[in-house]
């Protein structure tokens, strides 16, 4: 499929995978559709668990909407059920989700509802109103596509992005695990640019069993006859090893069946812990958040083999299927993957404050 026509799909499947996450799993409890009601709050709803589900009572139908932000426009169609929204007025009590999706597709933290809709914090970590949200329950997973918007990560030989290439990976992921029953949320949902700070408040706020951050790699490194996947775990963490060393594992061992690539790897390359000068996990995404969490190098995007590779049909499936099953695997049972290295690689990472570009929630 041309790439060009996968970006329009991936829109597509991302929201429809966000917009299903409610009661995909989990959800025993409650009955109806799988699909959340986008609703309007009460002026005097009464706050409620984000653990309450909210049941769907109508089939969806098909809405075209366009996204609109300072990074891009993007034409997406999302599932809106057929029932009517609720409006302000009701005064239908309304559980309050601790997570949801805007009219836009964008993934935003949940603060209250209010006279003139929901209080949401959006990608860059701003209070925000809007006047309808999908509301999202019982997350298992959270997938955190690195980069985006103004912030594209390292570029391929054929120019892909890291940014494209992380998005359309975690989409895959997603839809594999949402067939097999398992519910995700992802932190971005197009190519828009979101703050280090909310990925990690959205996926904390998820209370999901695992985050993973999705990564390609772009320094140089030796050239080498086995794939140099890095996966990172936090420090102290034994539950973030584990996950770490099954990341590592599957992906690994289904890149090295691929003949004609010319693979980059580091010498430490594996399942391993990154700490600065004072010891500390060096990465925010790895160190700050309580949720279980990875991070995932998948292979070297900036290499010409690689990233050649990268670029073709074939990647994406192959890569997906993986990771779905590390993370099937850690879910469902207490199987061990790549074992973590004793000694740490040391890394102090630079970086300054960077602006965060607005973006139209709806």
């Amino acid at each position: 499929m041309p790439r060009s026509k996968f970006q329009h799909w991936c829109c597509f499947v991302l929201v429809l995978t966000l917009g299903t996450t409610s009661c995909a799993v989990n959800s025993s409890n409650e009955a109806g559709s799988n699909t959340p009601n986008p609703i309007r709050p009460a002026a005097t709803a009464t706050q409620i668990p984000p653990t309450t589900g909210l049941g769907a009572s109508a089939a969806p139908t098909s809405v075209a909407l366009t996204t609109t932000s300072t990074e891009t426009t993007t034409s997406a169609t999302v599932l809106t059920p057929s029932t009517t929204a609720l409006a302000p007025s009701t005064t239908t009590t309304t559980s309050i989700p601790a997570v949801a999706i805007t009219r836009y597709g964008i993934p935003v933290r949940v603060s209250e509802a209010n006279e003139d809709g929901w209080a949401v914090i959006d990608p860059c970590g701003k209070p925000k109103t809007v006047s309808k949200i999908f509301p999202i329950h019982n997350v298992e997973v959270v997938l955190d596509p690195g980069h985006g918007g103004k912030d594209p990560g390292t570029r391929g030989p054929t120019g892909l992005t890291e940014s494209e290439i992380n998005l359309e990976v975690a989409v895959a992921v997603s839809q594999i695990l949402k067939q097999e029953g398992f519910s995700t949320f992802l932190t971005r949902s197009g190519d828009h640019y979101i703050s280090l700070n909310e990925r990690i408040a959205l996926g904390d706020a998820a209370n999901a069993a695992a985050f993973i951050s999705i990564h390609h790699n772009a320094p140089k490194a030796a050239a080498s006859k086995t794939p140099g996947t890095e996966v990172f775990a936090q420090s102290g963490d034994s539950e973030s090893a584990r996950l770490a060393g099954l990341l590592h594992q599957e992906v690994f061992d289904v890149l090295k069946t691929i003949d004609g690539v010319q693979w980059t790897s580091r010498w430490d390359a594996g399942a391993l812990r990154v700490v600065n000068s004072e010891g500390k996990d060096a990465y925010s995404l790895v160190r700050r958040p309580e949720t279980t969490n990875a991070l995932i190098e998948i292979a070297y995007l900036a290499s010409p083999s690689e990233g050649t590779f990268m670029a073709g049909d074939e990647y994406v499936p192959l890569v997906a299927s993986s990771l779905a099953k590390a993370i099937r695997t850690f879910l469902t049972t207490n199987q061990d993957g790549t074992a973590l290295l004793e000694r740490a690689r040391i890394h102090n990472p630079s970086g300054g404050r960077t602006i965060c570009p607005d973006i139209a929630l709806e």
